[in-house]
């Protein structure tokens, strides 16, 4: 039996991976959450404005796991590893926002729920962050009519992207949306109807510490996901995993990375002979405006502007000894894209 403990993205991909690989063995879902799997990028946009509603970000229909030979715990958390008691067991328990006082968070279906049921009588609203929860919070909040004040501690939002064009591009964006946008913040206001902290994450590690695993920043894993434990795997946010491209671990908390592991590690349980090998991306939307991140800018010695964020089309390229490591871009088509991302590997290769 292959036993997952945690019900996110990852989870459903390891499931639809195993059996499109041909894997019959039983498998059983053990999630702290109460839904199926369901996809996160809704919730701070489209599930929180009310243009989607909650069925529709389920990854399948809660019956498709049966279908599939699934036993389904939602709403069942394991207290230990050992009580898995599966022959393989697949950590994919994601990772918990940080806290910040009495301040809202939003990681589940249930907090953007409750945070769209708030706004309905919300006039104002403090959001403390500026990464990918507080801007797409903002924006949602701003298109559903109330007025948020941002607090970011740094000077540019997004900051950990290292790309000040697409950084102020988006100053001058939120603020012709009417967001009182504070940059260099060092005091949170009080006088709001609303407060939402989206000032990151920590991994939830605690089983595989418990367990004796290997953990640094995530669970520490190689290309296949194995960890320190034969017969352990772990991906997706709480995956500190080796990355062949640039030759190091990395930790990555966003959509697309917990989908590519969760299918791969599908496929290596079903016997397949594949590993992590592609480059990484992630997007966010604001605004009805969205842009993309390829590979990982860590360690780049210059950068190269093409276009302008403020206009439909923009790539920012990161390089390291004349390669291209990584880029930010808005507007690209998808062969464009894939153009890009043949550019990043290519660079990372000669690099790492």
């Amino acid at each position: 039996m292959i036993g997952i403990v945690g019900g996110g993205l990852a989870a459903a991909k390891v499931v639809e991976g195993y059996r499109e690989a041909g894997g019959s063995d039983r498998i059983t879902i053990w999630s702290q959450d109460p839904h199926g799997p369901y996809h996160r990028p809704p919730l701070s946009k489209r599930l929180l404005r009310g243009e989607q509603q909650q069925e529709d970000a389920l990854v399948h229909p809660v019956e498709w796991y049966a279908e599939h030979g699934v036993d389904l715990r939602a709403g069942e958390e394991l207290s230990a590893l050992a009580d898995a008691d599966a022959d393989v067991v697949v950590l994919a328990t994601g990772a918990r926002p940080r806290p910040l006082g009495d301040a809202l968070l939003l990681r589940t279906i249930d907090q953007s729920l409750e945070l769209r049921r708030r706004a309905q009588d919300a006039k104002t609203a403090i959001v403390v962050g500026g990464g990918f929860i507080g801007m797409e919070v903002t924006a949602s909040l701003t298109q559903l009519g109330v007025q948020v004040t941002q607090v970011v501690r740094e000077p540019l939002v997004f900051a950990t992207l290292q790309a000040p064009p697409l950084s102020e591009a988006l100053h001058e964006r939120y603020r012709e949306h009417g967001v009182d946008l504070r940059l260099e913040a060092t005091e949170i206001p009080t006088d709001a109807d609303l407060v939402v902290a989206g000032i990151g994450v920590e991994p939830n590690v605690e089983l595989a510490r418990d367990a004796g695993l290997d953990v640094r920043s995530g669970v520490v894993v190689n290309e296949r996901f194995e960890t320190s434990k034969p017969g352990v795997y772990a991906i997706g946010d709480v995956a500190e995993f080796f990355d062949p491209l640039y030759g190091r671990h990395r930790r990555i908390e966003h959509w697309s990375n917990a989908a590519y592991h969760g299918t791969t590690l599908g496929k290596i349980l079903a016997g397949e002979d594949v590993r992590y090998d592609v480059v990484s991306s992630f997007f966010s939307e604001q605004f009805g405006r969205s842009f993309k991140a390829f590979g990982d800018a860590t360690g780049h010695d210059s950068t190269a502007a093409e276009g302008d964020f403020r206009d439909e089309r923009a790539v920012f390229r990161f390089t390291r000894d004349g390669g291209v490591i990584a880029a930010v871009s808005t507007g690209l088509d998808e062969d464009e894209e894939n153009a890009l991302k043949e550019e990043i590997k290519a660079g990372a290769a000669s690099t790492a």
